[in-house]
C-alpha cells in the first residue's frame, strides 16, 4: 500500500488531526474510563506506555504505510481531546474498518457521531474507498446509534469475532457502508436523490 498523507479536517466544531506527541497523557487519562476498554480493542489495564506507544509509534506507522489513518479528534477552539476515530486495515482493494472511542465528557453531545459523519465523508471522497465495515461488542448500543445514524447498515452478528479488554473473546454486530448509499437520515444531501 502507498503511504497516506496525514490530513487534518475540520468540521464545525471538531477539529479531526493525526495524534501528536503531546497527545500521549490526554489518551492515557481517556482510557482510564473503564468503558472504554469494555468495548474496544485497547488493553486493560491501559497503561501510559501503550498511550505512548499508539500516539508516537502505532498511529503515524499506519499512516505511512497505508493501512491506516488515525485522527485525534479535538474541539476545534480549545484543541481539548474529545474521541478517536480512525480507519483501520485499509486495503488495496478500497475496504476498510472504521473505529472510535469518545472521552467520557464528551458523551451525548454529538460529537462521535459528526467525528463518524467526517470521516466517512473524506474516506469516501478524498481515499475513494468502496466499503468501510463497522463491528462493536454485542451490546455497546451507543457504537450501533452512531454508525446507525451516520448509514451504516447493520448486517448481522458474528460469535466470537471481536478480542476486547484484555482479551475477552465477545460476539460482535457487523455492519458497512457503501459510497452509494443514501445518505443517512438528516444529511442535507438526503432530499437532493
Amino acid at each position: 500500500m502507498p503511504s497516506l498523507e496525514p490530513v487534518e479536517i475540520t468540521a464545525g466544531r471538531l477539529h479531526l488531526r493525526p495524534w501528536r506527541p503531546y497527545d500521549v497523557d490526554a489518551v492515557h487519562q481517556a482510557c482510564q474510563d473503564p468503558e472504554i476498554p469494555r468495548w474496544t480493542r485497547l488493553p486493560t489495564p491501559y497503561g501510559r506506555h501503550h498511550a505512548e506507544d499508539f500516539v508516537t509509534r502505532e498511529a503515524p506507522r499506519t499512516w505511512a504505510d497505508g493501512t491506516g489513518a488515525a485522527f485525534a479528534v479535538v474541539d476545534a477552539t480549545t484543541e481539548q481531546l474529545l474521541a478517536s476515530v480512525a480507519l483501520l486495515r485499509i486495503t488495496a482493494l478500497g475496504d476498510a474498518e472504521i473505529g472510535y472511542w469518545c472521552a467520557a465528557p464528551a458523551r451525548g453531545q454529538g460529537v462521535m457521531s459528526q467525528a463518524v459523519a467526517t470521516l466517512t465523508r473524506w474516506a469516501f471522497g478524498a481515499l475513494g474507498l468502496a466499503r468501510i465495515e463497522w463491528r462493536a461488542a454485542v451490546g455497546n448500543v451507543a457504537s450501533l446509534r452512531v454508525a446507525e445514524k451516520n448509514g451504516y447498515t447493520l448486517e448481522g452478528t458474528l460469535r466470537h469475532a471481536l478480542v476486547v479488554g484484555g482479551g475477552r473473546r465477545v460476539d460482535c454486530w457487523v455492519g458497512s457502508r457503501l459510497p452509494g448509499d443514501p445518505p443517512p437520515p438528516g444529511d442535507p444531501r438526503r432530499g437532493l436523490r
